[in-house]
């Protein structure tokens, strides 16, 4: 019996060490320095990882290299990811490469997720503790490098916001060791001003993930979550989440998107709007309803003012009723003694007792009456503090109502028809939209005005557009 391995082909050896090499090193990390890099038509990229002692042929398809976010670089050192593949052709091995990774960005992946589990049980990342985000801002905050991109375009989107928005930069260094300071430093300096923003963008262009580290700082994220004003991160692309992104109030995909979420466009504030004559009727409502709730507020309050002064008289009556019968039986207590007393010593004519026991009732009279007359007095101080409390609430209810008195003038004049009165007049195109530029005419156009008393057709002859405008 032969003891002889079988005969195999070379395609059979191949095809076995295919199936043992790919088996057997599905999932492979490796560091080494990329050397004889290539990149032809196909959108592959071949290379070898060399280190000092030996070297490795690589390939990256062109699917993965389309989504890679570090790219390959002759000479550079990086952490691969992926699986080994035999070439059966040549008989070959390679790399078949899914992620590259800068050397070193591990420890920084380690490091933010210790950061990011500290920052969490301390309660930075809670979201009941977050503020909200102010629904027509007038004044908007921007923390970012003033020569960045992101700031450029964050400017463009709010140039389609309403005219009135207040824009305020605040400097940051946003790369590098010295930016979370930079960063931690202008976000107090703008929470500090006189009149501050209603909120504050903190921006940034993408990058990679050392690009983006400051913004995992302990200083920043500190700074935002001890910062006054609602905060709206915008920081790198839409797959970037760092630790400032996680403590912010909102946070937005990009800096553009931040700019988009901070203040809603003309065209969707100008859908939002009520039409005139709503709006009127919407003021009369309110006024009515304002009107209804100061009357029943004068009803309630003088009734429970009422009430009130009706209770104390009621209170202070029968507290003085309880004090002279009181006082009464009590005399009437110490006489009854005294009266015995006197007869039982009259045969015996103890005068001199006698006047000496007179003299200690009268003395414990005038103690009772003192009390009595002390009584008296605080329960009429009392009552003449009660009657100063009545008297204040109904000062401060006067004022209440001549403040409410001074708003409802103050509706009154705005309202349409006393714009109207003032010589103002709406103007509509021939498809009832309301007139508010020169530019939304041209010369034939037919337009009708409305005044306070009635409306006028007419048409345009020409149109006269400021220059400024």
């Amino acid at each position: 019996m032969s003891s002889d391995p079988k005969v195999l082909s070379v395609t059979e050896l191949t095809a076995h060490i295919k199936q043992v090499l790919e088996q057997g090193f599905s999932q492979v990390r490796l560091i080494g320095e990329v050397s004889r890099l290539t990149s032809p038509a196909s959108g592959h990229l071949y290379f070898t990882i060399k280190d000092a002692h030996a070297a490795i042929s690589a390939v990256v398809w062109r699917s993965t290299a389309m989504r890679l976010k570090n790219r390959p670089e002759e000479g550079g050192e990086f952490i691969f990811s992926g699986h080994l593949s035999l070439y059966e052709p040549r008989g070959s091995y390679q790399l078949i490469v899914t992620r590259i990774e800068v050397a070193g960005a591990g420890q920084l992946a380690d490091e933010y997720e210790r950061r990011k589990q500290l920052f969490a049980e301390r309660g930075w990342f809670d979201s009941n503790a977050k503020l909200a985000i102010p629904t027509l801002p007038r004044h908007i905050g921007i923390i970012t490098s003033a020569t960045a991109a992101a700031f450029g375009d964050v400017k463009k989107v709010l140039a389609t916001r309403p005219a009135w928005l207040e824009l305020t930069l605040s400097p940051a260094v946003v790369q590098g060791s010295t930016a979370p300071r930079s960063i931690a430093t202008a976000m107090s300096k703008i929470s500090a001003m006189s009149h501050p923003p209603d909120v504050l963008l903190i921006i940034r262009g993408g990058g990679s993930m050392e690009d983006l580290w400051c913004f995992n700082d302990e200083t920043v994220v500190k700074a935002i979550v001890d910062c006054p004003i609602p905060v709206i991160s915008g920081i790198g692309h839409e797959i970037d989440i760092t630790l400032a992104d996680l403590a912010a109030d909102v946070r937005a995909a990009t800096p553009s998107n931040a700019a988009e979420i901070c203040c809603p466009a003309k065209d969707e504030l100008r859908e939002q709007l009520p039409r005139l004559s709503s709006l009127s009727r919407l003021i009369r409502q309110h006024a009515g309803q304002l009107s209804r709730t100061h009357d029943n507020l004068q009803q309630r309050q003088t009734s429970s003012w009422q009430r009130q002064m009706d209770a104390r008289h009621h209170q202070s009556e029968q507290s003085l009723r309880r004090l002279s019968h009181a006082a009464q039986i009590n005399i009437q207590q110490m006489r009854q003694p005294l009266r015995q007393i006197e007869k039982r010593l009259f045969p015996l004519q103890p005068g001199q007792r006698l006047q000496q026991q007179r003299a200690l009732w009268n003395d414990r009279r005038h103690e009772l009456a003192q009390g009595l007359k002390f009584a008296l007095q605080h329960r009429r101080r009392h009552l003449d503090f009660s009657r100063q409390q009545l008297h204040d609430q109904t000062r401060q209810l006067q004022r209440i109502q001549q403040r409410f008195a001074v708003l409802s003038g103050k509706l009154s004049e705005l309202s349409p028809e006393k714009v109207l009165d003032r010589g103002y007049s709406l103007n509509y195109a021939a498809d009832g939209s309301l007139i508010t530029r020169a530019m939304q005419l041209k010369t034939g156009d037919a337009m009708q005005i409305r005044f306070r008393d009635g409306a006028a057709n007419t048409r345009i002859e020409s149109i006269t557009k400021e220059k400024n405008s």
